[in-house]
């Protein structure tokens, strides 16, 4: 833009041939060019009658706020000029009388600038996209371990959709964030994914295990945490899982965590995966019930559980139990699979049983 026909003709010869010049004698007349045309770069005098090169740059901003701009000025006022390019947005200043071939590079770098930018805008918008379908694709994979485990071991069926649950209320009631409260979901329902390595006669053993038993149990927080793997999106879920069996005095495995050191999240996960535990049957012993549970939860607590995590979880489901009467939680994700039923017992384990105890019979 320039108010000099002359000024404005040459302008056109030193970019015509590179570029789709688009010429404006006016203020106005550049506001309705830009309105019409998607600019890349504005090139305007500053010295004009009715508008000023930087009020147009001013009013660009709002119809096109990516454009770069580039002001031709005479001012010997330096300070003058610091303001008007600063409140412009204004790439570069061309002094007058301004020389052809360095015109022609200075627009040359800004479209370069340019470009630059709008590529980064679509590879922001790509990575986006790109870590959203990520983020399904882990929750599909989330689903087939969930079933794997449930195949191998459906005493627990239902066990790690309750305790993910049971976490996320913890969450929600100490205050977590959103992105807290999925990483605590999804840490839940894998929380016991390591146990597909444990073998079946530990897992449905119907009595206490032995020392050496257990040594192998206690390694199923390790090898869950290996099976999640390095997948950017679960960093946290994973050192949550890796460390849910960790207790306050440092006596939990796998790491002997004390207090503080211990993540959050695992803090959140042992106490939701301790209730669940108490008040669901196991092979060796049958539920407490919950208001057992909630006294168990409270003398451990300082020891082996957090005391704020434990009196969030009760704050949810009641002392007794009462507030669960409508069912466990509601789901963060939204996340169920269709192989388990929550509130059901594994029926795998049950059949296994009862031939076990059949065969004793007969034996």
């Amino acid at each position: 833009m320039d108010d000099e026909p002359a000024n404005l003709r040459l302008l056109q010869r030193v970019f015509a041939d590179d570029y789709q010049v688009l010429a404006a004698g006016s203020g106005a007349e550049a506001i309705e060019i830009l309105k019409k045309h998607d600019v890349s770069l504005i090139v305007t005098d500053q010295r004009m009658p009715s508008m000023t090169g930087v009020q147009l740059l001013e009013q660009s901003l709002a119809i096109r706020p990516e454009a770069i701009k580039i002001l031709i000025t005479g001012y010997t006022d330096v300070q003058a000029l610091i303001d008007a390019i600063n409140s412009g947005r204004v790439y570069k200043y061309v002094p007058k009388p301004w020389d052809a071939d360095e015109l022609r590079l200075t627009v040359r770098r800004a479209l370069e600038t340019y470009e630059l930018k709008a590529r980064n805008a679509r590879l922001l918008e790509e990575l986006g996209q790109a870590l959203s379908e990520l983020e399904d694709l882990s929750v599909g994979t989330i689903r087939a371990l969930a079933d794997a485990l449930d195949a191998k071991c459906d005493y627990t069926s239902g066990h790690s959709l309750r305790v993910s649950r049971y976490a996320v209320s913890i969450g929600r009631a100490i205050g977590l964030e959103r992105d807290e409260l999925k990483d605590l979901e999804l840490a839940g329902i894998l929380h016991d994914i390591g146990k597909i390595g444990v073998p079946e006669s530990i897992l449905w053993k119907p009595a206490r295990l032995t020392p050496e038993e257990q040594a192998v149990m206690a390694q199923h927080p390790v090898r869950s945490a290996q099976i999640i793997g390095d997948l950017p999106i679960l960093s946290r879920a994973r050192r949550w899982v890796l460390h849910h069996h960790e207790y306050l005095d440092g006596s939990g495995y796998p790491d002997h965590l004390q207090g503080e050191a211990i993540p959050y999240g695992a803090r959140i996960i042992l106490v939701a995966d301790a209730y669940d535990a108490m008040t669901s049957d196991r092979p060796y012993r049958k539920a407490i019930g919950h208001a057992r549970a909630a006294e168990e939860l409270r003398r451990h607590a300082g020891k082996q559980f957090d005391a704020r995590m434990v009196e969030a979880l009760i704050s949810v489901v009641g002392e007794k139990g009462e507030k669960l009467e409508g069912g466990i939680p509601e789901s963060f994700l939204g996340l169920t699979l269709s192989s388990i039923d929550p509130g059901q017992p594994g029926r795998q384990f049950q059949e296994e049983h009862e031939r076990q105890a059949r065969a004793g019979s007969a034996g």
